[in-house]
């Protein structure tokens, strides 16, 4: 009994102590994975699925961090972005045509 009083108090403080070692590592790949989605999203052909993933890395780790909130501000400009290039342009007529239709029109 003697000996159970006296390892507890040392076990749990090693337990915490690894379980704050385990969330100093958790929360060192997630500022990894952030950068790592920063660096992805900058590309000229950026992977939106990856940049994804580690930014839901980052959140799933509890980072709370101007990088992130960079990261996701900059994945919604990449997304719009996509979205207006893969949108079909209206082309529009050259301007003498357009001209001539309007004259063709008041007769």
């Amino acid at each position: 009994m003697a000996f159970e009083a006296l390892a507890k108090p040392v076990i749990d403080a090693l337990m915490k102590a690894l379980d704050r070692a385990k969330d100093a590592h958790l929360k060192d790949n997630a500022r990894k994975a952030i950068a790592e989605a920063i660096s992805e999203l900058i590309r000229i052909h950026p992977d939106v699925s990856k940049a994804e993933g580690r930014i839901a890395i980052a959140k799933a780790a509890g980072i709370l961090d101007q990088d992130l909130f960079t990261a996701e501000r900059m994945l919604k400009k990449v997304k719009k972005a996509a979205r207006k290039s893969a949108q079909p342009r209206k082309r529009k007529k050259p301007a003498a045509r357009r001209v001539a239709k309007r004259t063709q029109r008041k007769r």
